[in-house]
């Protein structure tokens, strides 16, 4: 678990999409159980969201929905991540269960033949 002083750390990075996938997932997971910080992250990205917006010259200015949006799809990819780490330790099972099986019908094999 992340400290506040630790997320707030994290916030610009956040922002700027430079953190790792086990740094993003606590500073969501912190972010979405702490107010504070949860205000914090909302400071910096309207100031962020808006520069971008003033300096694109683009029209919208929904930067509470663009927020959102960006927490929604920071979640998105920790999910992703999860599900890619489940399905690799689900392949690498099946592969040992695999070499096993193999290997233990071979040394029956051999047993019968004597060999």
């Amino acid at each position: 678990m992340l400290s506040c002083k630790e997320a707030e750390k994290m916030v610009i990075p956040y922002i700027n999409f430079q953190l790792g996938e086990e740094e993003l997932e606590a500073f969501l997971t912190h972010i979405q159980d702490c107010p504070s910080c949860r205000e914090e992250l909302e400071i910096y990205y309207t100031v962020s969201f808006g520069l971008q917006q003033l300096d694109s010259g683009s029209g919208g200015y929904d930067i509470a929905g663009a927020l959102e949006n960006s927490l929604y799809t920071a979640w998105m990819k920790v999910r992703g991540v999860r599900l890619r780490k489940v399905i690799c330790y689900a392949v690498n099972t099946l592969c040992a269960v695999g070499v096993l099986t193999t290997l233990l019908l071979q040394l029956r094999i051999w047993g019968q033949g004597g060999i």
